[in-house]
């Protein structure tokens, strides 16, 4: 085969790979159910999980609305806490799955976007500043930062950062973001679990994002 048809396989090949943004779906985990995001995509939900509702919902919102926080769209949390049995409060994990609008062009794009430095180290100043002046206001410490970086997750470009926390005497937490931009919205993924379960919690939030698909891209 002539080195000039090799080349053009090649390319040809990459140009398919590059362009099935996101990836297809992984196949679904046992015990797992796959989650449809209204205008975003889909999200597996893991067995030791329950999406957020019923009476602890509401002690949440009450929370919120007296902080001044607005609540997330989706939020997973560890299984048993809406039926508010001791169970659920042996240990503390969080997803919050929500989408920031704008208007069209605010955000790079999802397929051809480029990230820069200068991408990072705005949106690092940023959310560093906003959380830091919540941790005020919720009594809590910032313990360690973990700077904005770039990435890609299931084929989709993306911005990541963390940081750990702890509120009160309570015991630390660690949290870590997703950001993936859409033209004319931010699409957020945010994971939380306390560190001291970091065993049990990170296997999970590895499969989770694993499972993340953008299908509405624009």
């Amino acid at each position: 085969m002539r080195k000039s048809t090799i080349i053009f396989i090649f390319c040809f090949i990459n140009a398919i790979i590059f362009a099935q943004i996101p990836q297809k779906n992984n196949v679904l985990l046992k015990d797992w159910k796959r989650i449809n995001l209204e205008n975003v995509g889909n999200i597996d939900l893991p067995p030791n999980m329950e999406i957020q509702g019923g009476n602890y919902k509401k002690m949440m919102e009450k929370g919120k609305a007296e902080y001044g926080i607005s609540a997330s769209k989706v939020i997973f949390q560890q299984k048993d806490l809406n039926k508010l049995n001791q169970s659920g409060f042996s240990t503390y994990a969080r997803v919050f799955i929500r989408t920031e609008l704008g208007s069209v062009g605010d955000f790079q794009k999802l397929k051809t976007g480029k990230i820069t430095t200068a991408d990072l180290e705005s949106l690092d100043s940023s959310y560093k500043n906003e959380i830091q002046q919540s941790a005020i206001t919720a009594n809590a410490k910032i313990l360690e930062w973990y700077s904005a970086k770039k990435t890609i997750v299931n084929g989709m470009n993306c911005m990541t950062l963390g940081y750990k926390r702890q509120l009160g005497e309570n015991k630390p937490v660690k949290v870590t973001l997703y950001l993936f931009q859409n033209n004319d919205r931010m699409h957020i993924l945010t994971f939380e679990h306390r560190i001291s379960d970091s065993k049990e919690w990170e296997p999970t939030f590895e499969n989770i994002l694993k499972s993340y698909r953008i299908t509405n891209i624009k």
